[in-house]
């Protein structure tokens, strides 16, 4: 345990150092520094403040996408946590897997601190705005940081106990998707019950059935359980929580599962692609000896840098998704949700078709920049013939992520289709709607790649998500801008003209995502950056 002890914190002090000797991103973090400084010594104003049920809604739904997130990756065949001088020097020491997979979590814990301190910045925004008291400031921080350790720790005993069988892999997916379709079921059929009305969807995060969900409305009912000062409740579903990651540990102590294979070929495949590119050799072998096989009849098709969206569209075939994800899912379930409440208050005289559409597709690209953040466009960056393709850089991002973006409009037009039938929108507001909607995600997407040439070789994922957060509010503030200047111009002049505005921003979004790919070409030039 030493030599562990020792190799984390070198690893810290190599981070650090590193970190120095890049200019951009040291300024960067002293510019994040600042702010967070700035939001502690600041505060909020305390003109008012936020209901503990709205509260309660928005924790369970955070808590529910960062545990989805992060367990999801220990049912992911190939997923890695390890490094390859990880594989060189840990895998090869006498020191016993499990060992090693505690090495991981401790590794992991050091994450969830740092994401933690930067929450702690808030405190002064948790007493003027939500008016919490030290309990309950308290209570929300911690549970913030046991919902990350303990999402952590599922994910690695997951990949350990699901890796080597396929069949339990998929049982676990069945499982995890179960309970989310389950969740997402009973608050439609909870909403419809209770008239569609926006309060049903605060209420029923509050009801106790939810509090048992697992995992993450454990850590909400211990978290609110503080707040509301029943100590003794918030301390039985802490210890209920604690109790299912520490029965993990033990099934992965007990068992023989032996993780190393998997992770030696998913983390020497990666080394060896990016050592091949550094050297200038014609290629790099594909090492994933377990890929799944099937039909494509796609394969073959386009020419030059098409065929990158072509091999996208096989992959996805071959997973049994065409097109639409998780994702789009919940995007879907959104979109029904707000079709359920925009009925129900239009039917009441409540809100106009125009406030409709203005707070469905806001409401739907606001989701979207989450979901694009997160998405798995960065991982076509490790992919060797994304370099070698003799096309141009432009073109080979642009077909290398038009996959992601012809899912959005497909997913858009699915989601903008439930909202225009339940609230009795024009058709024409879906086709405009739907096409905003994809515009978007290649704008998001463009960000992403200008943040990752920002950040040259850097891994930050702090400042990255920091520097994606500011190139977002640079460029799609003007979005927002145009779009809400049409809509107060042709609402008060001729309403028949609406679609204009939607036009204007589509174009607006191409020119602008076309310029920051041209801006971003350069992360195609060296496979580190």
């Amino acid at each position: 345990m030493r030599a562990l002890s020792y190799l984390l914190i070198t690893s810290m002090k190599n981070a650090f150092f590193q970190l120095v000797k890049k200019p951009v991103m040291l300024i960067v973090g002293i510019i994040f520094a600042g702010i967070m400084l700035m939001s502690m010594i600041s505060g909020g104003s305390r003109a008012g403040s936020v209901s503990l049920d709205l509260i309660r809604a928005g924790a369970f739904g955070l808590l529910g996408f960062i545990a989805y997130n992060t367990i999801s990756k220990g049912l992911k065949q190939g997923s890695t946590f390890f490094s390859m001088p990880d594989v060189n020097m840990i895998f090869t020491s006498p020191i016993r897997p499990q060992i090693v997979l505690m090495y991981g979590v401790i590794r992991q814990m050091g994450v969830s601190s740092m994401a933690t301190l930067f929450m702690c910045f808030q405190i002064p925004n948790m007493r003027n705005l939500l008016h919490l008291k030290a309990l309950g400031i308290f209570a929300l921080i911690s549970g913030w940081f046991f919902l990350l350790l303990v999402s952590q720790i599922l994910s690695l005993c997951t990949y350990s106990l699901t890796a080597p069988y396929p069949k339990r892999r998929r049982a676990g997916n069945i499982v995890m998707y179960g309970l989310i379709g389950l969740i997402a079921m009973a608050l439609i059929v909870y909403l419809a019950a209770n008239g569609g009305q926006m309060k049903a969807v605060i209420d029923f995060f509050g009801l106790s059935a939810v509090s048992f969900f697992p995992v993450v409305g454990w850590m909400n009912a211990y978290i609110f359980g503080l707040i509301n000062g029943d100590i003794v409740s918030a301390v039985l579903f802490l210890l209920l929580t604690a109790f299912f990651p520490a029965l993990c540990i033990a099934l992965v102590r007990r068992t023989n599962s032996d993780y190393y294979e998997d992770v030696l070929q998913t983390t020497e495949m990666r080394y060896n692609m990016r050592q091949a590119l550094k050297e200038g050799k014609a290629g790099a072998k594909n090492m994933n000896l377990r890929a799944r096989t099937g039909k494509s009849g796609l394969m073959g098709k386009g020419r030059g840098a098409s065929v990158f969206f072509y091999r996208q569209l096989t992959e996805q075939r071959r997973t049994g998704r065409m097109l639409l994800d998780f994702s789009s899912i919940i995007v879907i379930v959104i979109a029904a949700i707000g079709g359920i409440i925009f009925r129900n208050l239009a039917q009441r005289g409540q809100m106009k078709p125009i406030e409709m559409q203005i707070i469905a597709v806001s409401a739907l690209i606001y989701t979207l920049y989450f979901v694009t953040m997160t998405g798995k466009f960065t991982q076509e960056l490790n992919k060797p013939f994304l370099y070698m393709v003799p096309e141009s850089a432009v073109l080979k991002l642009f077909y290398s992520n038009l996959s992601t973006v012809v899912k959005s409009l497909v997913e858009g037009a699915i989601a903008f289709s439930i909202i225009a039938a339940l609230a009795g929108l024009p058709i024409w507001y879906v086709a405009a709607a739907a096409v905003l909607y994809a515009t978007m995600s290649q704008m998001y997407i463009s960000i992403s790649i200008l943040t990752q040439r920002i950040q040259g070789g850097a891994n930050s994922k702090i400042l990255g998500a920091f520097l994606y957060l500011i190139c977002t509010g640079i460029l799609v503030v003007p979005t927002a801008i145009i779009f809400g200047v049409l809509q107060a111009i042709f609402y008060f002049s001729n309403q028949n003209l609406l679609f204009i505005s939607y036009l204007a921003t589509i174009v607006y979004n191409l020119a602008i995502s076309a310029l920051v790919l041209f801006i971003g070409k350069g992360i195609l030039k060296d496979a580190n950056t």
